[in-house]
């Protein structure tokens, strides 16, 4: 795996993605390599985390996602999540990706708002299976999304 193809850093309305690394396999969740973003306010302000997933190995792809996301308290609110996806979508075709897979907790309603706002499509509600890596973490059911990128 090479270094993204776009590492300069890309910027909205509101924010900006700032190459921060690529998390190698036996840190990653699945074992699946991801490029790892800061999300950043116009001025500088780290206010979160984005990372793409660079792979498509099945339980990645139903249970985990593709795309993961995070911002701070008290920076919620503002639709950044949403902005920072959008952003990265150019990632992704950079990657050769034409959709990606997105998860989160059923109980997540900004994650669910931040799926919707993007166009991405609800597709089921799946049990996060006992023993796995996420139920470890405390997750027992996902909503998956389908997130068309072209």
């Amino acid at each position: 795996m090479t270094q993204p193809k776009i590492v300069d850093a890309l910027f909205g309305d509101s924010v900006g993605l700032v190459y921060n690394r690529v998390i190698p396999a036996s840190e990653a969740l699945e074992a699946v390599p991801a490029y790892l973003f800061n999300i950043v306010l116009l001025n500088g302000t780290p206010i979160g985390q984005i990372d793409l997933r660079l792979g498509s190995k099945p339980s990645l792809l139903k249970y985990g996602g593709q795309l993961g996301y995070g911002i701070r308290r008290g920076y919620r609110g503002h639709s950044y999540a949403a902005e920072a996806c959008l952003l990265l979508k150019t990632v992704a075709l950079e990657e050769g990706f034409s959709e990606l897979w997105i998860t989160c907790n059923p109980d997540n309603i900004a994650s669910i708002r931040t799926c919707e706002k993007i166009g991405a499509t609800y597709i089921e509600r799946v049990d996060v299976p006992q023993g796995s890596e996420l139920w470890r973490r405390g997750d027992r059911a996902k909503l998956r999304y389908l997130w068309s990128l072209t």
